[in-house]
């Protein structure tokens, strides 16, 4: 290993103290009067019963004895809080829209008696501690199940499509008799208003149905006020969108024989068919394609895939002799235009057959419309739901958009709606990957270190940062009235001839993160990925100037580059003057954890202003619940860090800005320059906090802290070795210290 190059400290068990807590709930108070809250909610009942009567003719429940509708309780309270006192009213939860807001199921006889205890209610406060904290009851009827793009394209537009090809999810966690009733129903009323089902219905992961159809657009009020019907959007399909001029061809790749090509990770690409030259090929471990594809078009993996393996096209090790980082999988799941439905089939196929073999899945392509930010995506819920299952990672482009087309500046692009990221970038435990200009070029929209003309940006769901981290690809100008991708070392991808061109798109900037979270994972125990994705996200080249940044300013930065330029080499090394600290662990609500780090003597005792930087990341993965809304995740784990004084008690140190410590984000990251301070042991504290039933599991974490003599001169490293607590990342176990 290269001098400078140092192994990574792991925090083992003995640093850590572990705090009991105490589990508190709270609730607002609420001052009601029943007699007066009483018969609104009594009248609120009433027109449940009408509505539901009125539009009985399109209720696919109507044979069945459930009713469906909406409870909203009181400002200051929470549904996730009120289960029990549902349960106890005769309510099950199925979704949650808001934090106040639920779609509650119950039976024909129950809504009578809950009917019967308003009155009482009423009457002299009878289950007051219930009913005051229900703020309404209400039908869920109408165009509130619609996504917003399908209202705006049927009510809003000029003229609404004749047909439109749409996926009717049912009312998660209906009983399967209701299921029954209702799937039968629907698609007899699917094929009464002349419309035509697509495939066969298919459950999600948390056994939710959803039917595609395409249907006339003027019958979409009958599904509309469907009581079995719990969202409608339209189908989304998944393609590769970015097509420019191909510029001239360069030399073609060969790679060094040195290189043992047993010893390299795999990584799975998910796309349309790689194609290599005879000698490229010992590079691909194998390859796959459902029983349904036709896929005949192999030009757009083959790139992808020449980026996971070599990167970037600069660094070679004779002339035209590169070293691959990586093997790939070929998985093709692309041919042409994939409906949303048939994606996620693809893609579980894959993921079944490869995840013993394959932990990281490249997929670069999205649908061409932006994410409905209070909604997570089908498809973004059963990739965060399969990575949790087969404890994998999904690195995803962050979706091209062609506003460059017909927009004169960059920041017109960033102000426009509709360069926001689309699905499946929207998964919160996927790695999402922006693209940045890596050099100038005449006439492009974007200056170096700029994102890309073409690439989306955040926020994402629930307005959570996205993308996650960034990486260079090619930037489009137009040569006469052709738009094309200039040539530079960061725009240059494999064609299936083997020989080097230039091109562009998030397509090409994903599978870079994807050969870099392998290349991290190489050195990591176990090859652990969480670890490696938490080193990834905590040395990403931050490309903006930090100094007195505000919380706005940091927030668009993150929505435009995520937490800054993937880089492999700090993530993997520690240096003199640069170490790193590691730790995995597992967090409840019912204890928190105290992690000591070492602050050494010789950095402390450096004079000067701002001579030491310290880095915390913390990356956790929580469950993940889509009947949940926007409360999606269960848990987060928020961490601060504490310095030593004087007199051996320990000082709160408070960021500068609060932009990347969100609750209920997987990730909380910050830093902190000093000039005078204590050596000895700081802490970083860990506390989760969870939400619904998920929130109190072992919910797992990674934790990296940096501290970094900013001179550049001192060797701190040798002083924290040799207090002899730190053992040395690439002699431990991860499984081992945490069983």
């Amino acid at each position: 290993m290269d001098q400078g190059k140092k192994p990574h400290f792991w925090i083992s068990d003995e640093e850590v103290i572990e705090v009991p807590k105490k589990l508190t709930s709270r609730q607002k108070e609420i001052d009601i009067v029943y007699s007066e809250h009483g018969p609104k909610l009594s009248a609120s009942l009433k027109n449940i019963e009408e509505e539901a009567r009125n539009k009985s003719n399109s209720n696919s429940l109507d044979d069945s004895e459930t009713l469906v509708f909406k409870v909203d309780v009181a400002e200051g309270n929470k549904i996730q809080y009120k289960d029990d006192d549902f349960s106890s009213l005769g309510l099950t939860i199925n979704a949650v829209k808001s934090e106040r807001t639920a779609v509650v199921t119950t039976t024909k006889q129950k809504f009578e008696i809950l009917k019967n205890r308003v009155q009482t209610y009423t009457e002299n406060g009878s289950r007051k501690t219930k009913f005051d904290y229900i703020e309404n009851f209400s039908s869920y009827l109408g165009t509130q199940k619609n996504a917003s793009d399908l209202n705006k394209k049927i009510y809003l537009g000029a003229t609404p499509p004749v047909k439109i090809d749409v996926q009717f999810m049912f009312i998660p966690k209906l009983v399967k008799t209701d299921k029954d009733i209702a799937l039968k129903n629907m698609i007899a009323k699917i094929k009464r208003d002349n419309g035509e089902l697509q495939d066969n219905p298919y459950s999600l992961s948390d056994d939710t149905l959803v039917v595609r159809a395409v249907i006339p657009s003027s019958s979409l009020s009958n599904y509309e006020n469907d009581s079995a019907i719990y969202r409608i959007e339209e189908t989304r399909f998944f393609e590769v969108n970015l097509n420019l001029s191909v510029q001239n061809k360069h030399e073609k790749v060969t790679i060094s024989n040195q290189t043992n090509l047993d010893l390299l990770p795999i990584v799975t690409v998910l796309d349309s068919g790689i194609t290599f030259p005879s000698n490229l090929s010992p590079l691909i471990w194998d390859t796959w394609q459902p029983h349904d594809f036709k896929g005949k078009d192999f030009s757009h993996v083959t790139k992808v895939a020449s980026k996971v393996i070599f990167r970037h096209f600069k660094e070679k090790t004779s002339k035209s002799n590169y070293s691959p980082r990586a093997r790939v999988i070929d998985c093709r799941i692309l041919d042409g235009s994939v409906p949303e439905n048939v994606m996620i089939r693809r893609i579980q196929e894959a993921v079944n057959k490869y995840s013993d073999i394959s932990k990281i899945y490249n997929l670069s392509a999205n649908t061409s419309v932006p994410i409905e930010a209070d909604e997570m995506s089908i498809i973004g819920y059963e990739i965060d739901a399969i990575q949790l299952k087969k404890d994998v990672q999904f690195v995803l482009s962050a979706g091209n958009h062609n506003l460059w087309q017909t927009e004169n500046n960059l920041s017109d692009i960033i102000d426009d709606d509709d360069s926001i990221i689309s699905s499946p970038a929207d998964s919160m435990l996927g790695i999402t990957v922006g693209a940045i200009c890596a050099e100038k070029h005449p006439t492009s929209l974007s200056e170096k270190n700029m994102i890309a003309p073409y690439s989306r940006k955040g926020p994402g769901f629930s307005g959570f940062s996205k993308p996650d981290v960034s990486a260079y690809s090619g930037t489009i100008i137009y040569r006469g009235s052709t738009p094309i991708t200039p040539f530079d070392e960061y725009s240059l991808v494999m064609n299936s001839e083997g020989q080097l061109l230039p091109d562009s798109g998030t397509s090409f900037a994903a599978p870079i993160v994807s050969g870099d979270l392998a290349e991290i994972s190489q050195i990591v125990p176990d090859n652990d990925l969480l670890i490696s994705k938490a080193l990834l996200y905590h040395n990403a080249k931050i490309l903006w100037d930090e100094d007195n940044i505000d919380e706005d300013e940091l927030s668009l930065f993150h929505n435009l580059y995520g937490r800054g330029l993937s880089t492999v080499d700090d993530s993997k090394f520690s240096s003199p003057s640069k170490v790193t600290f590691v730790r995995r662990g597992f967090l409840n609500r019912e204890k928190k954890e105290r992690v000591k780090i070492y602050m050494p003597k010789l950095l402390a005792a450096q004079p000067g202003r701002n001579v030491a930087k310290v880095t915390v990341t913390c990356l956790s993965k929580p469950p993940v619940d889509r009947t949940k809304g926007t409360e999606y995740l269960s848990a987060y784990v928020r961490a601060s860090l504490k310095k030593s004084q004087e007199n051996g008690t320990l000082a709160s140190v408070q960021p500068a800005t609060k932009e990347s410590r969100k609750k209920w984000d997987i990730c909380h990251q910050f830093s902190k320059m000093f000039s005078k301070f204590n050596a000895g042991d700081w802490q970083i504290w860990l506390e989760l906090f969870g939400r619904w039933e998920d929130g109190n599991n072992n919910i797992p974490y990674a934790l990296v802290v940096t501290i970094e003599d900013m001179s550049g001169n001192l060797d701190i490293y040798n002083e924290i070795q040799n207090q002899n607590r730190y053992q040395a990342l690439n002699q431990v176990r991860v499984r081992a210290q945490n069983k």
